[in-house]
């Protein structure tokens, strides 16, 4: 698949997780177990977001 592609597909799952996150807060409390792990997921695709620019920047 293109590089640029999943990037793409990356931060619309990103959108869709913040989406999700916001909602089971709402529902749920922002200290419920389900908003934490919502949280959590939403971290891991923010990390994976960050090391994917970190080395495209350092490439340039």
């Amino acid at each position: 698949m293109n590089k640029c592609f999943l990037e793409l597909l990356l931060l619309k799952t990103i959108n869709e997780q913040k989406s999700e996150l916001t909602l089971v807060a709402k529902l749920n409390g922002i200290t419920s177990p389900e908003t934490v792990q919502c949280s959590q997921k939403l971290d891991i695709l923010l990390n994976i977001h960050n090391k994917i620019q970190s080395e495209n920047t350092t490439k340039q």
